[in-house]
């Protein structure tokens, strides 16, 4: 074998890690920063009571569009094939991405957030849809989002919003029906998120 061959292996492997390191370190940045919004939209719910009007999420919006930023970096790496070759390394960065929207259109619209609006952040009329959520990372983001929902509806007891806090107690047993459905026929892996629901 000529070293010509040996050069293009080693060049090709070169660039896979290269490329890998790239979209840990974003994923990890995204990831990060998810967490910071999360932390900031609790802030706000505590500063404001029972204001949950957009302006009061000033702080979690700005973070919101830092994280779009790194999506936008990320999205370089990712296009085509690399998308399912790389999945493992930058889905858990989804997954906290979706926690902390879903966290914040709850806060705004007391729903769940869908995969259709979740898909909305990226797209652009300059570039029409420029990358795509996984099922599985929605739905995994969802489990995430009981946690803070849980947060929430204790923080709100606490300043006597009992019935608020119903309706976030009942969001969540729609939750954990829907997911033991999903759950036993196509995503084991949520059973793990299921338990810490019925946990809390």
């Amino acid at each position: 074998m000529s070293q010509d061959f040996f050069k293009e292996c080693r060049d090709i492997l070169d660039e896979h890690h290269d490329r890998r390191e790239r979209i840990i370190k974003v994923s990890r940045d995204i990831t990060a920063s998810s967490k910071k919004m999360i932390f900031a939209l609790h802030r706000a719910i505590n500063q404001v009571g029972g204001d949950r009007t957009k302006a009061k999420f000033k702080e979690a919006e700005t973070k919101l569009k830092e994280i779009m930023a790194l999506f936008k970096k990320l999205s370089v790496d990712i296009q085509g094939l690399n998308y399912f070759r790389y999945a493992r390394s930058f889905s858990g960065a989804f997954e906290e991405f979706v926690e902390a929207v879903a966290f914040h259109h709850y806060l705004l619209y007391e729903k769940i957030i869908t995969k259709q609006e979740i898909d909305t952040y990226f797209e652009d009329e300059e570039n029409g849809k420029w990358l795509s959520v996984r099922d599985e990372d929605y739905i995994l983001g969802l489990g995430d989002l009981t946690g803070e929902l849980m947060r929430y509806a204790i923080q709100i007891v606490s300043s006597g919003k009992y019935e608020q806090a119903m309706t976030i107690c009942k969001t969540l047993r729609e939750i954990d029906r829907d997911f033991e459905l999903i759950a036993s026929a196509y995503l084991p892996v949520l059973h793990k998120k299921m338990g810490a629901l019925r946990a809390s």
